[in-house]
């Protein structure tokens, strides 16, 4: 499996903070939070018993996939975390008896590194923990080692291996997936597989139908396919945007030049207009539909955006 620059780097920003959500302690806190207007991550750690910074990962993780919204307070206050308004109505249905976690399914299934990691295992059924580590978070190292040479991001300062490292591996991702019952495995360290559910939920998971969300204000998706499209020998490449973003985009490759030693000279055709795109007149045009549908970045449906860009690109 091959992660793109911009899916990897997605990846470890969605998986920041996460490296001990044991989902264990995650009906407690929920519980909790349903009889309570806010929780800071204090009152989390005395739910738990003041369990080390395991109440402080969850809620991240369910800050990532949407179970819960922070509320940003004053210098010197403790921020505090709601349930979304889409979780409430969510468990609201749960019925009797029923475990908290279940309802959440959905949630955990939009999360990107969950969905690589079911992925990978329904390619490569008992896969380990080393295996992982070594096909999925080498390339999560590079892509994010790519972005700290560049300076582009006030978050990604290091290469790492996030999400794919031992730690998330072990005690977030396939943890995760045995309690959804989608994962099976006997240690932590594997080999895993997906549970018969875990193989039908995985068919309907599609990494193509991507959608970059703005984790880190300073990286900007056309950037990261420009990226890309360089490290895949791309020469030839038409920019659509408005001024501003053309303008970035100009300055963004005259960072790269001076950083990063590039093999050849891409020929960039700027092209004002009102979305984002960033595409390759090497590829060939047959596939253009299922490519564009992919790299976009933006919310345009396809036959929308290829009757944009027809103006263009002479078939």
């Amino acid at each position: 499996m091959i992660l793109p620059k911009y899916v990897a780097v997605q990846a470890y920003l969605e998986a920041t903070g996460t490296a001990f959500a044991d989902l264990k302690y995650l009906e407690p806190l929920i519980t909790a939070m349903l009889e309570r207007k806010n929780m800071t991550i204090e009152d989390g750690r005395e739910i738990l018993g003041f369990k080390s910074d395991i109440a402080k990962t969850i809620f991240n993780l369910l800050q990532h996939i949407g179970v819960l919204a922070i509320e940003k307070k004053p210098e010197g206050e403790l921020d505090t975390f709601i349930l979304t308004n889409f979780t409430k109505f969510v468990l609201d249905k749960k019925k009797p008896g029923q475990s908290i976690v279940q309802p959440l399914t959905p949630f955990f299934l939009s999360w990107l590194p969950f969905k690589i990691f079911l992925k990978y295992l329904q390619n490569n059924p008992g896969a380990n923990l080393n295996e992982i580590r070594t096909k999925l978070g080498a390339q999560i190292l590079r892509h994010t080692s790519d972005i700290k040479a560049l300076r582009i991001s006030d978050i990604i300062r290091r290469g790492a291996y996030i999400p794919f490292n031992e730690m998330v591996i072990a005690k977030v991702l396939a943890n995760i997936g045995e309690y959804l019952g989608l994962v099976t495995y006997e240690k932590n360290t594997g080999p895993y597989y997906l549970s018969p559910l875990g193989k039908y939920v995985t068919n309907s998971i599609d990494l193509l139908n991507f959608q970059f969300k703005n984790l880190d204000p300073k990286i900007s998706p056309m950037n990261l396919a420009f990226l890309d499209f360089v490290e895949r020998g791309g020469t030839n490449l038409i920019a659509f945007s408005n001024t501003e973003g053309l303008d970035a985009l100009r300055e963004f490759y005259r960072m790269v030049e001076e950083k990063i030693a590039l093999r050849t000279l891409v020929r960039i055709l700027y092209t004002k207009s009102n979305f984002n795109a960033l595409i390759s007149t090497d590829s060939a045009f047959w596939n253009f539909t299922y490519r564009f549908s992919n790299i976009t970045y933006d919310p345009i449906k396809v036959l929308e955006f290829n009757s944009k860009i027809m103006d263009f690109i002479e078939v």
